[in-house]
């Protein structure tokens, strides 16, 4: 095959020094570019290839959507077939595997085709009854910019190569292992040293953080009779932690979940063993933790003295910094003496790495801010549709409405700027005072007629379709089609810049996305977030309307997941009241049942927003005074009780928390005895009815 003489010059000048990661881009018929990446390969002699595409190769190859499965594992050159679609996410995680020296090679269309070309990839990424809006990828012209302004990135077409070999400058072996070994040491600390001060160890991909882990255990192991637990959210996320405990300990017994050396051993045991067992451990290593929910680290935290968390700065899921906004700051309340320790040198590839670099800039993973400039108080705020175009055009404002949603949606991932520049559906509002950018609302449009022919299907649960989330989920759960046919805007993403947050911007915000909703005649306003009583309160201060709260928590978040609404014509306002009738009938049902265990406060709030029902008869204020002055028995006045509070809310206000909580536990939620006990620190059934007794006391005191 007659490839650019240049192309092979780049390779000796590659081959001549120590050279740094780079990234090759193909471009022409997909034929062709396959065919020059297999010569390229075979002039090479390259013997570790990973080849992403839909069809099968020579080599070892598997389909975009199955990336994860190849994180940790280790190539001299990754190939990503863009014919068979681009998903932003396996991009990013598939530059972590490619070791030192080597080469990520995409192959597309020419560059003036490819962002008209029909991506496969592309109907996951777009609401049904939207594919007929979609024109061209803003986000494959955003890429194929940044391969145009990036010196690194080497370009072949058919007939014309460019590039320049990017030699390592910097290359102190002696220091390569460095921090690696500090890292070592912190962890052997937690295993030999106090009790109840866990470790936090962060990394970007390929700074040895697995290996670490491994390396820790084994000289543990060696020193001391210890068993140690190591967990992740999946079992091949440890490949390297074994692989270095067994290197270091090569007489051991070894077998497919753990390690044994003499008295000592290292097991993998699933994060749901080791929280419904009775268990106790001298050390437990968590790796990939910002990929479990905030909640069970909490739960791992208190339950083990010793352990260490170990995860990626940069979640490739989006979840990396969720680790950092949400965990850390509450292990620092629950375990004020933890330590951190973040490894910066690489260990797979070089210092000032330009394949790394490349996918940071381009996905804006480079999180340090720029200095903000201060602009005067007084001056106006201005808000702003922004359109797709717009957002291409000014990538200092994408790059910095981009971080917001980063820093304030822990599950903000890579796929997800493909989806800003690229689905039909999303729209985006920004405010902003002068040149500094305040905040950001994403939308994305749900429901209407483009759903006419299915939406009975819908609503009896026989079909579900691509997007349209809130809309889906409410017309199925209430039977109710006609709320499936109205112009929605679900309000997915709302960021405040950290600095200008609890100023009222949010509603600000909100209130101008309502204004811009009704000008479009749409609808409804919708959203679904994790709910607990600050987010939900934000929702009520602009007028929406709790519609569902899910049977479980989320494994995500550990939270309930809320769906509010608000109606914006009077149609609408008839379709929200049936509704919310039924969601009301069914909180008071779920109560004791699948909301028994929900947040006392949570539960309070929630009633003060529902509307009231007419349970204070004469007769019944009679019985209920004379269960709190001692006269009448508890179990023959329980539901009147419960009814009392369920029509006035208001009425928590006149006592403390802890009374509170005891109330909604016992009455609302029916915790038995044994659990309200345990919960409220109380000796048994007596003192828990004197304390109700002296709550509903205070209570009816005011009546």
């Amino acid at each position: 095959m007659n490839l650019p003489k240049q192309l092979f010059h780049w390779f000796q000048q590659r081959q001549s020094k120590l050279s740094h990661r780079q990234l090759l881009v193909i471009t022409g018929q997909e034929e062709w570019t396959k065919n020059a990446a297999v010569t390229l390969i075979d002039k090479n002699d390259i013997q570790s290839i990973l080849w992403i595409s839909d069809a099968q190769t020579d080599y070892e190859d598997i389909s975009v959507k199955d990336y994860r499965c190849k994180l940790g594992h280790e190539y001299d050159w990754v190939v990503l077939n863009c014919f068979s679609g681009f998903r932003a996410n396996a991009a990013m995680a598939l530059s972590g595997t490619i070791k030192a020296h080597g080469l990520m090679i995409i192959l597309c269309p020419e560059l003036s085709e490819w962002p008209h070309y029909g991506d496969p990839e592309q109907f996951n990424r777009i609401s049904y009854g939207y594919h007929q809006k979609f024109t061209k990828s803003y986000f494959i012209q955003y890429l194929i910019s940044s391969f145009n302004e990036d010196s690194a990135v080497a370009m072949l077409s058919v007939d014309k190569f460019s590039g320049k070999a990017l030699f390592v400058v910097d290359n102190s072996d002696k220091d390569r292992y460095y921090e690696q070994d500090i890292a070592v040491t912190h962890i052997c600390k937690v295993a030999q040293g106090h009790r109840n001060r866990p470790l936090i160890l962060t990394a970007d991909r390929g700074r040895g953080k697995s290996s670490a882990l491994g390396i820790a255990a084994s000289k543990i192991m060696q020193t001391s009779d210890k068993t140690i637990y190591l967990t992740a959210p999946h079992i091949r996320s440890v490949e390297q932690v074994f692989i270095h405990t067994k290197r270091l300990l090569p007489n051991a017994v070894i077998s497919k979940n753990s390690v044994i050396y003499a008295s000592s051993s290292i097991t993998f045991k699933s994060i749901d063993l080791l929280l419904s067992d009775d268990i106790s451990v001298d050390l437990l290593l968590v790796d990939e933790a910002s990929a479990i929910p905030v909640h069970i680290l909490n739960k791992l935290a208190k339950k083990f003295p010793r352990i260490v968390f170990s995860t990626t700065v940069h979640g490739y899921e989006g979840s990396g910094r969720g680790f950092e906004m949400r965990f850390i700051k509450q292990l620092s309340q629950l375990k004020p003496s933890f330590k951190r320790f973040q490894m910066l040198q690489p260990i797979r590839w070089y210092k000032h790495d330009t394949l790394e670099q490349f996918w940071f800039n381009t996905m804006f993973h480079n999180v340090q801010q720029d200095i903000e400039t201060i602009e005067p108080e007084n001056q106006s705020i201005n808000f702003q549709h922004l359109s797709k175009a717009q957002l291409l055009k000014d990538k200092t404002l994408l790059g910095g409405l981009f971080r917001l949603l980063i820093d304030a949606h822990y599950q903000t991932s890579q796929d997800d700027l493909q989806r800003l520049l690229d689905a039909p559906e999303i729209e985006c509002f920004i405010m902003s005072r002068g040149n500094t950018l305040l905040g950001v609302a994403q939308i994305v449009k749900e429901g209407g007629d483009c759903l006419g022919e299915i939406s009975n299907h819908i609503a009896d649960c026989s079909r579900r379709v691509k997007g349209h989330l809130v809309a889906q989920n409410i017309t199925s759960t209430y039977n109710t089609a006609p709320f499936l046919l109205t112009q929605q805007w679900r309000i997915s993403r709302i960021a405040i810049a950290p600095v200008h947050q609890l100023k009222g911007f949010g509603k600000q915000l909100i209130d101008y996305v309502e204004q811009q909703a009704r000008q479009q005649h749409i609808e409804f306003l919708t959203t679904s977030f994790g709910c607990n009583t600050d987010i939900l309160r934000f929702w009520y201060r602009s007028r929406f309307l709790l519609a569902k709260l899910s049977a479980k928590p989320e494994v995500s978040s550990g939270e309930h997941s809320a769906i509010c609404i608000k109606p914006l014509t009077n149609e609408a306002l008839k379709i929200s009241d049936s509704i919310h009738k039924d969601f009301y009938q069914e909180l008071l049902y779920q109560m004791d049942k699948n909301f028994q265990w929900l947040s006392e406060a949570l539960l309070i709030q929630i009633l003060l927003f529902e509307p009231r029902v007419n349970v204070g008869a004469s007769n019944n204020m009679a019985i209920l005074s004379q269960f709190a002055i001692g006269k009448r028995a508890y179990f023959t006045c329980k539901r009147l009780l419960k009814e009392y509070l369920i029509a006035n809310p208001d009425c928590f206000s006149k006592i403390e928390t802890q009374q509170q909580a005891l109330l909604v536990a016992a009455l609302l939620q029916n915790l038995k005895d044994k659990n309200l006990c345990a919960k409220y620190n109380l000796s048994g059934k007596k003192q828990i009815e004197q304390a109700l007794k002296t709550s509903f006391g205070k209570i009816l005191i005011s009546h």
